[in-house]
């Protein structure tokens, strides 16, 4: 059932980082005018910018990092940003590859650190026991609290991520996680348990447990379906967004402004045609 709860909690953290990389990206693109095919056209290669791409910042902290070990070389590539980009990019990829790669890692272990961050304090809510204990072993040896820390990621990391992407399904995963512990400790005594009385007593509270685990394994069902639906119905609007464009654009009128204005914009209008 956990690793079941694994998956739906994947889903749902996927689910989101495609929702925030489209608008990431469609934030970052200049508007497109309302009738500019071009901008579809199919991205060329990354040049070697990295999965996670590079922003003018990150462009600007490689070079200043690259002019602290080879300032002639860092001079040499800011001529070229603003004479040749596609040059520029090849050469700061081949100059500056250990500045990209520390930057990458700056980059992931500042993610670490604010996930670790959040997941204290979510822990300082959730369960403030754990984290008082935890507490208690800072100051101490670093491997005893890296241990430590490690161990309550691994327990309670994937509630944590639900509550994050969706706090219904943490609130059914944090309280199914009780039930689990609860159940369990049930049947130890069950097994131990030598009084009738007393084993009735646990196995009516057993089927207690195990009715209300059923009703919550139900709901992260749903959930999931939920999840589901949403996709599919994103995915029913893009086909019909798509289907509607297609449509636009074989209308002869719109192909020949599009190619007019392309003509325009790759001549830089040095060149007159006669549209007529």
């Amino acid at each position: 059932m956990m690793q079941l709860a694994r998956l739906i909690v994947s889903g749902a953290i996927l689910a989101g980082v495609v929702a925030f990389a489209t608008t990431s990206r469609a934030a970052d693109q200049p508007k497109q005018t309302k009738e500019d095919i071009w901008q579809d056209e199919p991205a060329g290669p990354r040049q070697g910018w990295g999965r996670w791409g590079m922003s003018e910042e990150g462009i600007n902290k490689v070079l200043e990092a690259l002019r602290k070990r080879d300032p002639a070389k860092a001079k040499e590539l800011d001529r070229l940003r603003e004479k040749d980009l596609e040059k520029f990019r090849t050469g700061l990829r081949d100059a500056a590859r250990p500045e990209m790669e520390q930057l990458a890692r700056d980059y992931w272990e500042e993610r670490r650190q604010k996930r670790n961050a959040d997941f204290l304090e979510w822990l300082k809510t959730h369960y403030p026991a754990e984290e008082q204990s935890l507490a208690k072993v800072k100051d101490g040896d670093p491997q005893v609290y890296v241990k430590h820390f490690d161990h309550l990621m691994n327990q309670y990391g994937y509630i944590f991520d639900a509550f994050n992407s969706n706090p219904e399904l943490g609130t059914v995963l944090k309280e199914d996680y009780a039930l689990k512990r609860r159940n369990d400790e049930l049947c130890r005594q069950l097994r131990k348990e030598r009084s009738e009385a007393r084993k009735q007593e646990l196995g009516a509270e057993l089927e207690k447990v195990v009715a209300r685990r059923y009703d919550l394994i139900v709901r992260r069902k749903e959930i999931y379906y939920e999840q589901l639906l949403k996709r599919l119905d994103d995915l029913h609007k893009q086909v019909r967004e798509s289907k509607g464009e297609i449509a636009k654009y074989k209308d002869e009128r719109i192909k020949q402004e599009n190619v007019r204005q392309r003509l325009e914009t790759l001549t830089e209008n040095k060149v007159k045609f006669n549209w007529d």
